[in-house]
């Protein structure tokens, strides 16, 4: 799935938030979708390879392709959220591990980011 930055002004804060590292009319590959269960929806995008992919607000963005990664599965939180990410990264703990620079989680992310990126 890709999707344009469409930018943020006009947005409230908590939608804006770490947008700023985002280019307008910019084409973005999507690693994740997170659904809240209150009708909130982020997409994590890659804006450096270097960095930690956050999520943004899905409001900030215009799908351009809506061609869902083969990679990605679907799961449901206890609060009823809804999550579509590589099946690996739905793992309790992962994101966590990955920000503390686990080697085991780095190269997983890695693997499913590349095989999203070739999809």
């Amino acid at each position: 799935m890709k999707v344009k930055f469409v930018g943020a002004d006009g947005h409230e804060q908590r939608i804006r938030q770490g947008s700023q590292v985002l280019r307008v009319d910019r084409v973005y590959v999507v690693l994740e979708v997170y659904c809240q269960s209150d009708g909130q929806n982020y997409l994590r995008i890659e804006h450096r390879s270097d960095d930690l992919p956050p999520l943004f607000d899905s409001c900030l963005f215009e799908v351009v392709d809506a061609k869902i990664s083969p990679v990605w599965r679907v799961s449901t939180g206890w609060d009823g959220s809804l999550r579509m990410a590589p099946e690996e990264w739905h793992a309790e703990g992962f994101w966590d591990d990955f920000m503390n620079h686990d080697p085991c989680a780095i190269e997983k992310y890695e693997r499913c980011r590349d095989a999203i990126l070739r999809s």
